[in-house]
Formats: structure tokens, sequence, C-alpha cells
């Protein structure tokens, strides 16, 4: 029995002594840092590293990995076996390290960019802060543990920096995914702080997600801001972000861009992609496009573009945040709700200038 005991620990021993032979490397040279241009600087390595013995083995990895990207940078392949090591040690050990290096406010840059893989997971992070972040998230949320998000609430207290930003409120909406006030508080508080709004990254644009998560309509005026607006790369995430909302929460959409008449009207076929996503099988959904196509102030052109679309209404695929990726496929409930009311619209000569559109979609439901 006592053999056994002593099994995971001598294994665990062994892969942090492996893992740290590969950070120490060629590493740190002569007790001198390389500064970004190349430079040696007088500064000497972290002191974390000076007495490896009084450090829990899991910190020395990580204090590792800051002192080799301090020094002389490290390769894609060695980041990507850092994550699995993380990720592979005792979840109480890894997560107990990332949070004692986390609270030194140390940080080394990856040379990797900020991007999105599968279920929201960091496939790059452009410093090792946010690298840990990410690890953290990914750890808590698969072992049901809350640090994640009790670190991400004290890192949102103060403008570290925009791809944090976004991690942290990812890790909250992954931990604590009921806390839907409080997000949009601290994503709106993110997305009109001037000196991220005038310089985004990708982790701030990436937080739009965190809009469509929340559901929460009163971004829209924000978003149709952008939208207008001259930064190409905030007109694009506005939009994506916009008509996502649109598709995970249609009737709320809807009836927000029915009252505030004025929203978006000079941008009439986006409005009416976004009307598109109604399920019309659904009785509320159908009486808000109803009331759409009622509407005085709604052009003929933009109501003929809205029935174009509700047979194969567009959709924006790609790995989020948050937020899950759209079915590949509509449900038959849609398709028979959509005949369903055209049908009833003919018949009655519910919108009769839009007959011929509303012919030509029945034709094209029969195919």
């Amino acid at each position: 029995m006592k053999n056994s005991r002593l099994l995971p620990i001598i294994a665990f021993a062994v892969l942090i002594a492996a893992i740290g032979l590969w950070l120490a490397g060629p590493g740190i040279r002569g007790g001198l840092f390389l500064q970004k241009n190349g430079v040696p600087a007088n500064t000497p390595p972290s002191s974390s590293t000076e007495a490896p013995a009084s450090k829990p083995a899991s910190l020395m990895l990580l204090t590792r990995l800051y002192d080799k990207l301090r020094s002389e940078g490290i390769t894609p392949a060695d980041l990507a076996a850092f994550r699995r090591a993380v990720l592979s040690l005792p979840p109480d050990a890894a997560i107990e390290a990332i949070i004692a290096f986390l609270a030194t406010g140390k940080d080394a840059l990856t040379t990797e960019q900020f991007e999105i893989g599968e279920r929201g997971e960091l496939t790059g992070a452009p410093t090792l802060r946010i690298l840990l972040l990410d690890l953290l998230g990914r750890l808590c949320r698969e072992n049901r543990r809350t640090e994640a998000a009790s670190i991400a609430r004290t890192l949102l207290d103060a403008k570290t920096s925009a791809d944090e930003w976004a991690i942290a409120l990812r890790n909250i909406a992954w931990i604590t995914p009921g806390e839907r006030t409080y997000l949009a508080e601290k994503t709106r508080e993110m997305l009109t702080h001037q000196p991220w709004r005038q310089q985004p990254s990708a982790g701030f644009r990436e937080a739009f997600d965190l809009i469509v998560f929340t559901r929460s309509v009163t971004f829209i005026p924000d978003l149709a801001e952008m939208i207008r607006g001259e930064d190409t790369s905030l007109q694009r995430s506005a939009g994506v972000a916009l008509d996502r909302m649109a598709e995970r929460s249609p009737l709320e959409v809807m009836t927000f861009l029915n009252t505030n008449s004025g929203e978006l009207a000079d941008r009439p076929f986006l409005r009416a992609d976004y009307f598109s996503k109604a399920d019309l099988s659904q009785p509320a959904q159908r009486i808000a496009v109803e009331a759409y196509l009622s509407r005085p102030d709604v052009g003929q052109p933009e109501k003929e573009k809205l029935i174009a679309a509700l047979a194969s209404p567009g959709t924006f695929a790609a790995d989020t945040l948050v937020t899950e990726p759209p079915p590949a496929e509509l449900p038959a409930s849609y398709f028979n709700g959509l005949r369903q009311s055209v049908d009833d619209w003919i018949s009655t000569s519910r919108f009769p200038s839009l007959t011929p559109s509303l012919l030509k979609l029945r034709a094209q439901l029969a195919e």
C-alpha cells in the first residue's frame, strides 16, 4: 500500500524534473537579461529562481518559463509543451502556482498573437500573464473550481490590458455564467475605455462575444455607432456581434429595433438581416416580424430583403471566447413555421405590396 501511494508522487516529481531541464536549456547566460532590442541589461535573473528548494516545484516551472522568455525567448513548440505540462499537473498544484505567479505582477512577451481555438481556449497568447490566465480558466472550468473567477474580479478592478480583460471576462462567464449583469457592466466599461477603443487589440475585438453572451440589447446603440465609425476592425466586430446577438436573442433584438424605430434606419438592409433571424414557429417572434413588415417607416426594398433572407438567414461561424457556434442546420420546425406564416400572409393578403416576394419565397420553400 505504501508503494502504491508513492507512485503518483514519484511520477509528479519526475515530470517536474523533466520540464525543469527542458526549460533550463541554454536559457540564462552569464546572469544577464536580454532586452527586446537584444542589448544586455544589468538586471539579474528573478530572485524567484535563486532558492528553488524553498518554492513548490509547480511554481518553479512558471518562474523558469518567465526567466527563459526574458532571457533569449522561446519557440512555439516550447510554449505548446509548457501548456501541456501545466495542464497535466495535479489541479491543486497548478492552480496554486498560477495564482502565486500572477500575484507577483511579472510578465513577459511570448511572440504569439491573441488567437482563439475551440471552446474559447487560447491557441495564442501575446504575454505570459495572458497565457496563465487562460490556463487558470481552463483548469477551473474542467475541475469545477472558482479561483479563476475570483482572480478575474480582482483583475477587473484595474485597467491592466484589454487582452487580459477579455480573458478575465471569459473566465467569469465560464465559472459563474449567471453573472450576466456584472459581465455586461464590465464589458461596457472595457469597450468605452478610450485608450483601448482608439487602438483596439485582438483581445478587445474578441471581447465583443461577451455582448452576445449577456444578451443585453442596451449595447445595440453602441454597436450601431461602431458600425458607422471609421475603424474597419471595429465595424466588423460590432457587425458580427449584433448579427450573432440577433441570432441568439431574436425576440429581444427585434423588440428593441421595433421600439426604437430610428435605430439602424441608416442601415436598412443590415436591419433586415437581423429580423431574418426570427423563428416564425414561435408566436412572439412571428408577431415581431409582422409588426416590422407593417411599419410605415420601413421601406419596400428593406422588407423585400427580409423576405428573401428568411429561407436561408446568414450566420457567422467562428471560434469565439464564450458562446457556442450556431447549429449547422436549422431545425425542421423553423421551416414548418416559415411555410405556415407565408401561406397565411398570402391567403389573407396581409401584406399586399409584398405578395410577389412572398410567392417567390413559397416557391423556393417547395423545392
